[in-house]
This record gives structure tokens, C-alpha cells and sequence, in this order.
């Protein structure tokens, strides 16, 4: 199942002046797609095929998902980059899109950690087993949270108690394929494409509250090269795209990429402290993300 946006969902002002608030939630909290070379129309049919519609589970789909799955939960240590693109309203009703860019680094089973960029502001996440801890880069504020012992654990608490909902969640736990196919309504295989010089698998999911498609790598290596939502019960229908690259399965991380180190000067803040002040509707210098 891909995780929700919230539905506090804040409408942003078509002219923005960006708000130095520190952008915690709406960084993490970006649904993800990966962008291939025709990104899908608006629509609630996720695929452009006459396949892709129908109800069935396609165990050639599932299978494909599966191994997806099997590769990354064989990876004790992993890294990699996505670019996120997520769409939300104007007060004209307008989709507007925003980007992060998400260097990833995981050490099974309780590692973690997270570098995001935007287009107003960094920050750092860090997950050593015991504690999370944020950190925007241009401020002297940082937020520690006592987590759970294992990466999956501290996503759930993430998503539950402090309202972070990202697609990036299910590529992150420890089986994305329990993760993905909970409440499929529909599983489809499309067919292989080329994207550059590359050959990719073409997937196409629903489910209740979102359509999605996921492009894989392979056949030896069978990582996400893109992923592209839906959200048909949002208002609006946004989208979200995910780009993957870089992908590392055996990647060389040192113990001390998961350990805050606080900075001299820093002052520890609540965690509410690090979330943007929403836009007001009708707003035209209202802080945005």
C-alpha cells in the first residue's frame, strides 16, 4: 500500500515568498515518482493500456515486485538518490510542483540516514538504532526523538506519532513487497521500454486510494528506477514521481554516518518546532515550504 499524503493538506499561494520556517515534515513528507519519459496523463486509469484496467492480480506483476523486494532485503548495507517531484493547489486551483532531491544510506537492521535538498532549505536525518535526530543544515536547531530498535519500527512511529508519510517508506523497510502489495486491487505488467539507454520493466498498480506505476531495473539487478502515483481520493488528484539512481547494494558505509554529532552552538528544539507554518488560503506572502 503506498503511504498517504496527510489530509491537512495546505494550499499554496500562486506568489510565494518562502517562509524560513524550518521545513521538516513537508521534506520527509513528499510522496515520491519516478519520472520516465512520458510521464502518465491526469487520470485515475493508471496505465494507457487496455491491461492495465482490469482487476485481476497478474502473477507475472506480483512476481516482478517480489523479487524487487528479495534484492533490497538481501542488501545488509544499501544507498542510494531520488529526485521527488510532488504536485499540491494553488489558490487558483493550478497544480504547482515541488522538487527534493534524497541521498539515502541504510545499514539493516537499524541504521539510517537521510540528506535532503530543496529548493528553500537542507536537513539531515540521522537514525543510529536508538534515537532520531534532525537537523536543517543553515540552522543552529536540531530535534532528537527516542525510536525504535529497528529501521521498519522507527518508520512506523515516523508515520503514526509524528505524521511523516512518504512513498519512500516501503524502499527503506525491510520487505517493501508486504509493504506495496497490501490492499492491491490490481497488479498489471506492461511490458519492457527504453528509457536512454536503458531497458526497463513497466508496472501498473490500484488500490482504494491511489493508481501507481514502478519502473524496475534488471534482470540481474532489480532495483526502482521510477515510481508515479496518484492520489485519487485527494482533492485535485496530485501526483507524485520519484526518481532512483545511484542505486548500492553493497555500499561501504561507516558507522559513523548514522551518529548526530552536535554541532557547536546548536540548541535542541521540539520536534514541532521544525515544521513549516501552512499557507493561509488566499495568501500571497504566506510561508511555504
Amino acid at each position: 500500500m503506498i503511504p498517504s499524503p496527510s489530509s491537512h493538506h495546505a494550499t499554496h499561494a500562486i506568489s510565494r515568498n518562502v517562509s524560513r520556517t524550518l521545513p521538516l515534515i513537508a521534506l520527509l513528507a513528499a510522496p515520491i515518482i519516478v519520472t520516465a519519459q512520458n510521464p502518465p496523463a491526469r487520470t485515475s486509469q493508471t496505465a494507457a493500456t487496455s491491461s492495465a484496467g482490469s482487476s485481476e492480480l497478474e502473477p507475472v506483476a506480483l512476481h516482478a515486485l517480489q523479487r524487487m523486494s528479495e534484492q533490497l532485503q538481501r542488501a545488509t548495507t544499501f544507498s542510494f538518490k531520488a529526485r521527488i517531484m510532488r504536485e499540491e493547489p494553488g489558490t487558483n486551483g493550478q497544480m504547482l510542483d515541488f522538487f527534493h532531491y534524497v541521498t539515502a544510506q541504510v545499514g539493516r537492521p537499524g541504521k539510517m540516514r537521510l540528506a535532503v535538498v530543496s529548493d528553500t532549505s537542507d536537513l539531515t536525518l540521522w537514525y543510529d538504532g536508538k534515537n532520531v535526530t534532525v537537523m536543517p543544515v543553515s540552522a543552529r536547531m536540531f530535534s532528537t526523538l527516542a525510536s525504535a530498535p529497528t529501521l521498519d519500527g522507527t518508520l512506523e512511529m515516523l508515520r503514526d506519532k509524528m505524521n511523516v508519510h512518504t512513498p519512500l517508506f516501503p524502499f527503506l523497510s525491510s520487505n517493501a513487497y508486504q509493504r506495496l502489495s497490501q490492499g492491491l486491487q490490481s497488479a498489471n505488467e506492461i511490458g519492457f521500454i527504453n528509457v536512454g539507454n536503458e531497458q526497463l520493466l513497466h508496472l501498473a498498480f490500484t488500490e482504494a486510494d491511489a493508481d501507481w506505476q514502478l519502473w524496475l531495473t534488471g534482470p540481474h539487478e532489480v532495483v526502482p528506477r521510477r515510481i508515479a502515483i496518484i492520489y485519487k481520493n485527494v482533492e485535485g488528484q496530485p501526483r507524485v514521481t520519484i526518481d532512483f539512481s545511484d542505486w548500492n547494494l553493497n555500499a561501504e558505509i561507516p558507522a559513523s554516518a548514522f551518529m548526530f554529532e552536535k554541532p557547536e552552538g546548536a540548541v535542541q528544539a521540539d520536534w514541532n518546532a521544525l515544521k513549516p507554518r501552512p499557507v493561509e488560503p488566499g495568501s500571497k506572502t504566506g510561508g511555504d515550504r
